[in-house]
């Protein structure tokens, strides 16, 4: 309040020259009423400012003439865990706002107006880029069929064979790991090594006497993998145990280890369509979204030339 006071003290002194030399001006009585136009108009937006920064005591702090509201803090309460990372959060919420905010004024007065020039070019493109983006996400996720068929795959991967190429080798594999004094081992290795449908069955019902176990032979794994999951095998033994087909029981002081490979591919092969078809299909529907794009994008621009919208001069 103390700014408005020393305005009003000011007015008064001009007012009082004014009287004192050209009371009688046409010029000066126009003069002194469009100064008393300016003040209130000062005034009022002075006193609206300060009204808006200090209503309903929702202000929680300041920077210049730039204020942070309680409602900001809405934005993160649901992310506290307790009260004292309520408090740390909330502390660094108002940090974090208040170092942006003198950053971005220190910048404004003290960089190059060139700098700033093209600053905010960029920032207008960002804009641009952001909002015409989301649109063309959101229009092209609706019309995009993103359905890829198993021939669409198939043909892909055979125009595309040297990009599949393994560069480390894949395993499927059996795997059980038994305390030594399990009772029921025999039929436990019995169902191991046929394993068909009511075996895998019997060894899923009894994985809470496992110690670690692999029985899902359908899924290639990789080579780091195995030896995590494995626990007997290691760089010596590898080579040793890893054979395709072949059926292994090892006994140590830790138990006993029953382990069968299923299937194997060798470093330089062809990754087999399970493991690729992922892959193709992100690409496959990447392409179909950079082709709708692109003609969705020529499509926006000739109708605004038909409409009229678009003309160039």
């Amino acid at each position: 309040m103390h700014i408005i006071n020393k305005i009003k003290i000011l007015l008064r002194k001009k007012g009082r020259i004014v009287n004192k030399h050209i009371i009688y001006s046409n010029h000066c009585i126009y003069l002194n009423f469009k100064i008393k136009i300016i003040y209130f108009a000062f005034l009022i937006n002075l006193i609206s400012c300060d009204k808006l920064a200090t209503n309903n005591q929702e202000v929680i702090a300041r920077v210049g003439t730039e204020y942070l509201y309680r409602k900001e803090l809405e934005k993160i309460k649901n992310i506290y865990e307790n009260e004292s990372d309520s408090i740390l959060k909330t502390r660094n919420f108002i940090d974090s706002w208040a170092r942006n905010k003198l950053l971005l004024q220190k910048a404004q007065v003290n960089l190059p107006d060139d700098n700033i020039d093209n600053l905010l070019q960029l920032v207008e493109q960002y804009r641009f880029d952001l909002f015409g983006n989301a649109y063309t996400q959101v229009v092209a996720n609706k019309s995009i069929d993103t359905i890829i068929s198993k021939n669409e795959i198939d043909i892909f991967l055979n125009e595309n064979k040297e990009i599949f190429k393994l560069k480390a080798p894949l395993y499927k594999v059996r795997y059980i790991h038994l305390p030594s004094d399990n009772v029921d081992q025999d039929e436990i290795q019995f169902s191991f090594q046929r394993f068909n449908k009511d075996d895998q069955l019997f060894l899923d019902s009894l994985s809470f006497q496992y110690v670690k176990y692999i029985l899902s032979d359908s899924i290639w794994i990789n080579r780091s993998t195995l030896k995590s999951q494995v626990r007997f095998l290691n760089q010596n033994n590898f080579d040793k145990y890893v054979k395709k087909s072949k059926f292994f029981k090892i006994e140590d002081r830790l138990g006993v280890y029953l382990f069968f490979i299923k299937d194997l591919i060798e470093k330089g092969d062809i990754a087999p369509k399970e493991v690729s078809s992922a892959t193709i299909k992100n690409i496959l529907l990447n392409q179909r979204k950079l082709k709708f794009t692109k003609q969705f994008e020529k499509d926006i621009l000739q109708d605004a030339i038909e409409s009229k919208t678009y003309e160039i001069y």
